[in-house]
């Protein structure tokens, strides 16, 4: 690569990347606080969303099981400590740092990563200790249920190398060109996209360990055909929007840290980019921590956020602690009750 003053902005090499991302998340969190309202009223929002979700109102509510309990406990644990690293990085924007959207990623996934395994425990499935299988049960277990609203209801299954492939949770989507600005109008074309190309990257991966097994003597390789492209695709859980936040964080993790860092314009361009990531991991794991309720009553929620926010004085979880009681029905201990402990005519127990 030719070397490039620092102060050069933005770096030739990363700006279309940069602006790629930028605009899938703007896209997404612009959606999420439209719908579901900015700021404080994100978690609220997101979960009265999911809780009058229908499909949400057929899950059947059952205890959490004591040997679930750990796994339960230790990701809500590791999640919220996780969203707050997040929350941190863009709580002020006189001291944001702009080299720390190489991380973001990172926590954000993380955050989602522990959060969705509390839920499988609190669900009663087999809680996945790794990425790929984390993906794969909240694609077959949650969004192909239909168990959570958009973004997070959109997926794709098929194989896009050969036009084979399909979107669910979509209405009719058009081609958008991967920099054109964000606008609400376009927003299911560009989540249909960042689903299409997240699928198109997970499975050339794949591809290219099929095509270095069974190879003929003399070849280096073996070639692919159609049938044997889109029967691997079968094998594939739908892509969701969690498959992207894993794209993002194997991107920053893995050799596009440079893209975050130094693709944006300027110092405003890439505290964008930081707060659009910060709505999706709020709001994201306020989805999966709804589900949670869902299955295992919101009192567990409460105390696990209580527990936890006595043990580290975070703000942020005490909100959540907060909006858990009331939606049991019961006050925050270190408040009165009053009309905000009301229950919520849309939450299904």
């Amino acid at each position: 690569m030719p070397w490039v003053n620092n102060n050069d902005r933005p770096h030739p090499a990363f700006a279309e990347p940069f602006r790629a991302y930028a605009n899938y998340l703007a896209g997404i969190a612009g959606h999420m606080n439209c719908c579901y309202g900015r700021d404080t009223e994100l978690l609220d929002g997101v979960h009265r969303a999911v809780l009058a979700h229908p499909p949400v109102h057929r899950i059947q509510r059952r205890q959490l099981q004591p040997i679930a309990a750990a796994d339960f406990e230790a990701g809500l644990r590791k999640g919220w400590g996780f969203l707050r690293r997040v929350q941190r990085e863009v709580a002020d924007d006189q001291f944001f740092d702009e080299e720390a959207n190489a991380l973001l990623p990172y926590s954000t996934w993380y955050a989602v990563h522990h959060v969705g395994r509390a839920f499988a425990a609190a669900a009663r499935q087999s809680v996945p200790r790794d990425h790929v299988a984390l993906l794969h049960a909240l694609g077959r277990t949650v969004v192909a249920r239909g168990l959570l609203p958009l973004p997070w209801a959109a997926w794709c299954e098929g194989c896009p190398q050969t036009g084979s492939h399909a979107f669910g949770g979509l209405g009719t989507v058009d081609a958008i060109h991967v920099l054109s600005r964000p606008t609400p109008d376009t927003f299911e074309d560009r989540v249909a996209l960042v689903l299409r190309t997240t699928r198109e990257r997970d499975l050339d991966r794949a591809f290219d360990g099929l095509r270095q097994r069974n190879v003929a003597p003399g070849r280096t390789r073996r070639n692919l055909t159609r049938a044997d492209k889109e029967g691997h695709a079968r094998t594939f859980a739908p892509t969701t929007l969690f498959d992207f936040l894993y794209r993002l964080r194997l991107a920053a993790s893995y050799g596009e840290a440079d893209v975050f860092v130094l693709g944006s314009r300027d110092e405003a361009d890439a505290r964008e980019l930081a707060v659009s990531l910060a709505v999706i991991c709020d709001a994201t794991v306020a989805a999966l921590e709804a589900l949670v309720a869902a299955y295992a009553g919101p009192e567990v929620l409460a105390e696990a956020a209580e527990r936890y926010s006595e043990r580290t004085g975070s703000t942020l979880v005490r909100h959540r602690a907060e909006a858990w009681r009331r939606r049991a029905g019961r006050p925050h201990p270190t408040g009165p009750a009053g009309p905000a402990a009301a229950v919520d005519d849309d939450i299904p127990f």
